[in-house]
């Protein structure tokens, strides 16, 4: 299985002759690394389109789709205190932490959102040679971590965590809902692992970031709270979208929370975030009532508007974000990524999860969602409109409009026999019944539109028509006007 990130070494000469080169003065692991890939990348993408930030719309970072709550007087609240260090006790912050969450105070370690959490813990766990779990494809920062304090890492697919042995690792993590693939296990089955790693004093680190933008009733945070093993992480980030603050807790037992507290870094939640993460916690059942409402029916209709475009196959996604494998569509993850963000549209590339050919996109509000939709036809519209340059001129060279492309490597297409014309035609799906096409059933389910009984774009003259327009910079629709209309 791949790891999600770039294993280098790095060379650092001595300046000084007879002094010790600095890499022989630092841990190795620190020079084998390379920073994860996270998504949120709005100003770099800004520089690399032309868009501003404000312009860009960002999918690849899965947060709430309402938008934060009214924070007006929290942050008014907390500018009368940033003059003064928070009170690195947090001892407001537990209690509502805490009540949220239906555990005592003293269970709760804060912390500056999921990374700080999850390095406290390997910090605090990990020691050089030690083993631990963890599932393929999953959130990487993870294995950055351990691997950062010398662990080695035994992985397994992430279906077959529940039945893993933990017995000599360390540690296993779990991410639930998973990240990326976007699936909920039940609490029952995960309190099984718990319990299981509990028994052979292994530790459990079940990551919650996403659980309450999913179903919040299949939280183990009051295990966590009463076993030593086990750690639950939660994020307001997700939750409350509030990235720009970093704001994060775990769950743990009375005991291992004492140890994670002692050792964190002093007032890593500042006055702002402090305020507001109080503020969030305290008032929040109407507004997560409404997220997971919307989430469910955006996430159905972005689902449905994915699996009618030929060659996406979305995952079924129990939360705010769906992974999408695009093997079977025309163009790879890099470029799609790269063409849609000439649309003003972030994706990301899953590449970085070890997943070749998958894109993962947020479910947002509709408006945003047709944009998505919008984009991705555009970027089809523009692929076809290049390929079709290259391909009927191919074809008009051999003299070879009339037969099928049945070398292409997509053929026959998506149902047997079909003449592969999607490949090179700009104006598919035209969805004209005059042209011969139809409606046809996949085999997968639901319908798309086939060219099965269409030979226009086959035909030469049409086909050099077609191809002068396309080198003129015509659109789409004109060029059809011009060259397939009179045909019709």
């Amino acid at each position: 299985m791949p790891i999600f990130f770039e294993i280098r070494t790095l060379i650092i000469p001595s300046n000084k002759k007879g002094h010790v080169p600095l890499i022989d003065r630092i841990r190795k692991q620190v020079f084998e690394l390379s920073p994860c890939v996270h998504g949120a990348r709005v100003a770099q993408s800004a520089e690399e389109s032309g868009f501003s930030p404000a312009e860009l719309i960002d999918f690849s970072v899965n947060l709430n789709p309402l938008g934060p709550p009214e924070l007006t007087k929290p942050l008014a609240a907390a500018l009368k205190n940033i003059g003064n260090y928070p009170d690195n006790r947090y001892h407001g912050f537990k209690k509502a932490a805490a009540g949220y969450l239906h555990v005592k105070p003293e269970n709760i370690v804060p912390g500056n959102g999921s990374s700080e959490l999850i390095r406290l813990f390997a910090e605090a766990v990990i020691e050089p040679g030690d083993r631990v779990i963890i599932p393929f494809p999953t959130f990487s920062e993870y294995e950055f971590q351990c691997r950062l304090f010398g662990a080695t890492i035994g992985q397994v697919n992430y279906s077959d965590i529940l039945n893993v042995k933990p017995d000599g690792a360390k540690a296993v993590f779990l991410c639930n809902p998973n990240n990326p693939t976007g699936s909920l296990i039940s609490r029952e089955k995960v309190l099984e692992l718990a319990q299981r790693c509990a028994a052979s004093e292994t530790f459990l680190f079940v990551d919650e970031a996403f659980i309450e933008l999913s179903d919040p009733k299949e939280s183990i945070a009051e295990f966590a709270a009463s076993n030593d093993f086990v750690v639950v992480l939660r994020s307001l980030t997700k939750t409350f979208a509030v990235p720009g603050l970093r704001i994060g807790f775990a769950v743990a037992s009375s005991e291992f929370a004492n140890i994670l507290n002692n050792i964190r870094i002093p007032w890593s939640l500042n006055s702002v975030a402090l305020e507001v993460g109080e503020h969030l916690l305290k008032g929040h059942k109407g507004y997560i009532k409404r997220t997971l409402d919307l989430i469910g029916k955006e996430r159905k209709w972005l689902s449905s508007c994915l699996s009618a475009i030929r060659g996406l196959r979305p995952y079924q996604s129990d939360t705010n974000f769906i992974l999408v494998d695009i093997r079977d569509f025309f163009i790879g993850s890099a470029k799609l990524t790269e063409m849609m963000l000439k649309q003003g549209i972030i994706i990301r590339d899953c590449a970085s999860f070890g997943l070749k050919d998958h894109i993962r996109v947020a479910v947002r509000k509709r408006q945003e969602n047709r944009k998505l939709i919008k984009a991705l036809s555009k970027v089809i519209s523009e692929w076809g409109r290049e390929l079709a340059e290259k391909e009927i001129g191919k074809a008009l060279e051999k003299g070879a409009t009339a037969r099928s492309r049945v070398d292409c490597e997509y053929y026959p297409c998506h149902f047997e026999g079909q003449d592969c014309t999607f490949c090179f035609c700009p104006f598919y799906p035209c969805e004209d019944t005059r042209t011969g096409g139809k409606i046809i059933q996949k085999s997968t389910g639901g319908t798309v539109w086939s060219c099965i009984g269409c030979r226009l774009i086959h035909d030469g003259k049409i086909a050099e028509k077609v191809l002068e327009e396309l080198m003129k910079n015509k659109k789409i629709k004109d060029i059809w006007k011009y060259a397939m209309e009179p045909a019709l």
